[in-house]
């Protein structure tokens, strides 16, 4: 199913969601988080100093935006790739699928032996628990 959204749509959608009784009393606090200051500090009346706070917080909340469309861009990137890999390979992938089903199938009822899935991980220590 294809959808059309226009980008005035989309950017109407997420200023709304943004404006929401849920989202917009928490813009105050994580601003303030990622600027690394107090609110105290964020609202000092001080003309100078307050103009100056503002643009830091403005600049690290910028970068934190274009940081953080980098990562899921990239994300998303790898993800399509990984798909498109998939896609391609995907009749011989089925076949190597098949082919280690058949194997572990054949393990399970005791006619191949491997040995490695009979071994055995613990994590062993010398302390008793709590309880």
């Amino acid at each position: 199913m294809i959808s059309n959204i226009s980008l005035v749509g989309a950017l109407g959608a997420g200023l709304l969601s943004f404006l929401s009784p849920c989202i917009l009393p928490l813009v105050p606090p994580y601003l303030c988080f990622l600027a690394g200051i107090s609110l105290d500090d964020l609202t000092r009346t001080e003309q100078g100093q307050a103009a100056r706070q503002n643009w830091r917080v403005v600049g690290l909340s910028v970068a934190f935006v274009f940081g953080f469309a980098t990562v899921f861009v990239a994300l998303g990137a790898s993800a399509s790739l990984i798909g498109q890999t998939v896609t391609a390979h995907f009749e011989t992938l089925g076949m190597i699928a098949g082919l280690v089903i058949l194997i572990l199938g054949l393990h399970f009822l005791g006619v191949l032996r491997i040995g490695l899935l009979f071994r055995e991980a613990r994590f062993q220590t010398s302390r008793r628990g709590a309880g």
